[in-house]
């Protein structure tokens, strides 16, 4: 079994990666970095990847579909 908080800090590190490709494609309201774009994407993916992989722990782990997560999350 993977451990969650390895998980999680799988999905910390990749949204950091994403956050700074973001950066990197969009500076600044005025500005768009297309030479950023792929590396940019890749860092997306790369993050809904990590999510997936955590979400689908969560879910096995505790017994829970993820609309029921979802509902977790909400008030």
């Amino acid at each position: 079994m993977t451990d969650g908080r390895h998980l999680v800090a799988q999905v910390r590190e990749a949204a950091a990666r994403h956050s700074s490709s973001w950066e990197a494609l969009v500076p600044s309201s005025f500005e768009v970095n297309l030479d950023a774009e792929a590396a940019e994407e890749e860092a997306y993916v790369e993050m809904a990847l990590a999510k997936r992989a955590l979400r689908d722990h969560i879910c096995d782990v505790y017994g829970i579909s993820i609309r029921e997560l979802s509902s977790l999350a909400m008030p």
